[in-house]
């Protein structure tokens, strides 16, 4: 669907990306999102190419979302949903991801687009890696310049064809796109010192809040709510768990020690899970521990209601492992903006710690493998808030040291990379043709 009309001089790049709203509070969604609501003030006209929305699960997506740009949707399926019986699926369905059917489907939506309004730049982001296979058709095809997007290390997990297969759609960014932009400076060294021939093409963007779906809520009456309310203080955790790295089960474990040990009660806290997957599969291993009165899995909330929640909430909780070191969650932008205190199981060694300890915030901070650790952080944040309750200056970080991360600077970024790569004037211009 097209949301207005081109003029002869403005500038228009091509957002792939498969997470798009109204897919409802996905990082990816939410980083797109806000790069195409904040780059016509940068003037650039952002023109969008997403799946139809049948292939996103069920239930994600949030009716009455605003959906910025000029978006361009493509069929698409996905392999496990639509190809699987019981969630299992053949492998092969799923290479290089489970929504490769997009594929033929965005390469001649993206076509039609680029030459039916002119644009000048691609820009593509990862995960997932069909979005990145797209750009670089699209690119090769038009001669556009590509920017193509790390929001996450692209991991080889997976079937032996998978990594394969990976691998050598990273090789192929890695030579082909003009630029490259990385989440985390921690990523982009990685990057660099695996493909050293890339370090003048990186450019670092992080993720961020947006001000615009974001107030300034610390210092508002909502956020003081909490705090004036009667009951046992409450922790929330907003987004996704995995198995793996951002897991609770060891912060499960040190609640139910500390409970048994008399240094915790439900008068005291209780921990709030909101919005994840496999909401049942934790519900039973908190019933297993005995800690239904400490613990709630709490059902999923819109993103706005989500970032109110977590405005009034007494802390907020971060997890962290170590197979996620070169990454910092979105989320965790959004809880500094809030100005909460905030219980922070980190990896010592990673990009959240280190970006912590930059906007000077960390008091109650553990590894997130270490129940004894966990459990002193715990104690120490019940202290900390009886001691100055949720609405101390103290938990939240200098505007200066925040300010870089809101999602306008990110897309003032952005823009900047895009006009040196397509100068006004040069925007029928081909890679390898003669002016």
């Amino acid at each position: 669907m097209d949301n207005g009309d081109d003029s002869a001089r403005e500038r228009r790049v091509l957002l792939v990306t498969f997470h798009y709203p109204p897919l409802a509070a996905a990082p990816g969604a939410l980083r797109a999102s806000a790069f195409a609501r904040y780059l016509p003030a940068f003037g650039w006209q952002p023109h969008i190419l997403a799946p139809r929305t049948s292939a996103y699960d069920p239930g994600s997506c949030e009716a009455g979302a605003v959906v910025p740009g000029h978006v361009h949707r493509a069929w698409a399926i996905d392999a496990r949903r639509h190809l699987g019986w019981r969630r299992r699926y053949m492998a092969w369905t799923a290479v290089p991801d489970r929504w490769v059917a997009w594929l033929p489907g965005a390469i001649a939506s993206g076509l039609a687009a680029i030459w039916r309004h002119d644009i000048q730049v691609i820009w593509s982001t990862y995960p997932i890696a069909t979005s990145h296979l797209v750009a670089a058709v699209l690119a090769r095809l038009t001669g556009r310049p590509w920017v193509a997007e790390f929001r996450d290390p692209m991991t080889l997990d997976g079937a032996p064809a998978q990594r394969r297969v990976l691998a050598a759609i990273e090789r192929r960014v890695m030579q082909q796109a003009d630029h490259l932009i990385f989440a985390t400076d921690g990523s982009a060294r990685d990057y660099v010192r695996r493909y050293p021939a890339i370090e003048s093409r990186c450019t670092v963007i992080p993720n961020g809040y947006d001000p615009e779906l974001q107030p300034d809520m610390s210092a508002s009456p909502e956020a003081g709510e909490a705090s004036a309310a009667a009951g046992p203080r409450r922790i929330v955790h907003s987004g996704q768990l995995y198995s793996r790295d951002r897991d609770p089960a060891v912060l499960f474990e040190a609640l139910a020690g500390m409970k048994q040990a008399g240094r915790i009660s439900s008068e005291q806290v209780r921990f709030v899970f909101r919005n994840t997957q496999d909401a049942t599969l934790y519900a039973r291993e908190v019933a297993r521990l005995g800690l239904e009165d400490l613990v709630e899995i709490a059902p999923r909330l819109p993103h706005a209601a989500a970032l109110a929640e977590q405005a009034r909430a007494d802390a907020l909780l971060l997890l962290q492992g170590q197979g996620f070191n070169r990454q910092v969650p979105a989320k965790l932008f959004e809880y500094l903006r809030a100005g909460r205190p905030l219980l922070a199981l980190v990896d010592p060694d990673g990009d959240t710690r280190a970006l912590l300890e930059e906007v000077g915030v960390g008091e109650c901070v553990a590894a997130p493998d270490r129940p004894e650790a966990i459990a002193a952080a715990v104690s120490a944040l019940i202290e900390c808030l009886d001691r100055y309750g949720s609405d101390h200056p103290r938990w939240r970080p200098a505007p200066d040291r925040l300010s870089k991360y809101s999602r306008r600077v990110g897309t003032a970024r952005l823009a900047e990379l895009l006009r040196e790569l397509a100068p006004e004037g040069d925007r029928m211009c081909h890679k390898g043709e003669d002016n």
